[in-house]
């Protein structure tokens, strides 16, 4: 008459969730089934209960099985309860029920809300008091962060109680087996990290698809790139040129200079804005104009390099009684010689 006890679904029941012991009997002779708390307190006798629990209820009683659901189950129903015959000598069964504590919700901070490029951030995520204890990993974007960089540390009270965590983490003892776990995130930021969702991620066998996430703030020098207005091909003495500095960065640059590198700057040139216009071109201005911009990270810039060609000279001839129209692309002061 072989006794079998709960099976291995009750062993871990999620605390506030409900629990159901079975007490199963093969061939039983009319035998006596009871059922008793970790503290051998008798919850059900056959079908009576002693004990003044009301969570715990029957579902089902036969000469064969006691069935038992304990609801709203918290850390003290923790322990071995024991499915007990009557027979002689008595036969006892245990099931052991282990009570899940799901963490808190996590808990992100960061050293600094603004970060500037190249510079080092420390961002740290808390799941305070679950048990077992919560692993904490860590994303950037839609990448995984592995690596020393995210390193997590368990805090319990008990100082006694130390000893090695994935990650290089410190592990210490809370009150009744419940655990805190604090992981730090050292990350050294680019511009184009500015926007990206650094992601927490709770991994704990009482809750799914826990996390929290911040975006990162990242400030970063500007982008200078000069863009030519006018002409569009290339520049000729006697015609204008406009060029056009455009510079974005976080913050805003607040602060945009043109300047001819090594050479004074033209005299007659007009800078509005982030534009400069220069008319009527010679090839004294010939040379390399920078536009230069700034803002609280730094400042960059770019270059743009004149080279004034001569004018196009038209000449026209006459060859036997055609009319020819030639081009020149030398310069206006050099001689020219077609032949008809």
């Amino acid at each position: 008459m072989p006794l079998s006890s709960a099976d291995i679904n009750i062993e871990q029941v999620v605390e506030g969730e409900t629990a159901i012991i079975s007490c199963r009997v093969k061939n039983n002779d009319d035998s006596v089934i009871q059922l008793l708390n970790p503290n051998r307190q008798t919850i059900y006798f056959r079908d009576v209960r002693p004990l003044k629990d009301s969570r715990f209820q029957l579902v089902n009683f036969s000469d064969n099985e006691l069935l038992v659901s304990l609801s709203n189950v918290s850390l003290s129903d923790e322990g071995r309860y024991v499915c007990q015959l009557y027979t002689d000598p008595p036969q006892e069964a245990y099931a052991d029920i282990t009570v899940l504590v799901p963490p808190g919700n996590p808990i992100l901070e960061s050293r600094e809300e603004i970060v500037s490029e190249g510079n080092e951030t420390e961002i740290t995520c808390t799941a305070m008091g679950s048990k077992p204890a919560s692993t904490i990993k860590w994303m950037k974007g839609d990448q995984p962060l592995q690596g020393l960089d995210g390193k997590s540390s368990l805090v319990m009270a008990d100082m006694s109680l130390l000893r090695p965590f994935p990650g290089e983490a410190t592990v210490e003892e809370l009150y009744d087996r419940m655990f805190t776990v604090t992981s730090r995130l050292r990350l050294t930021v680019s511009k184009e990290d500015d926007g990206v969702a650094v992601i927490c991620i709770i991994d704990h066998p009482a809750v799914k698809d826990f996390q929290a996430q911040k975006y990162l703030e990242v400030q970063y020098k500007p982008e200078v790139q000069i863009v030519v207005e006018f002409p569009e091909g290339l520049t000729r003495e006697g015609e204008n040129l406009e060029l056009t500095c455009k510079a974005k960065g976080k913050p805003q640059p607040h602060q945009i200079n043109w300047l001819k590198v090594d050479d004074d700057f033209p005299s007659h040139a007009v800078i509005t804005g982030s534009d400069l216009f220069i008319e009527n071109l010679n090839k004294s201005y010939n040379g390399t104009y920078r536009c230069v911009a700034s803002n609280l990270v730094g400042e960059a810039y770019d270059d743009y390099i004149l080279y004034v060609y001569g004018m196009y000279l038209s000449l026209i001839c006459v060859c036997k009684q055609q009319t020819i129209r030639a081009v020149s692309q030398t310069d206006l002061y050099s001689w020219t010689k077609l032949h008809c």
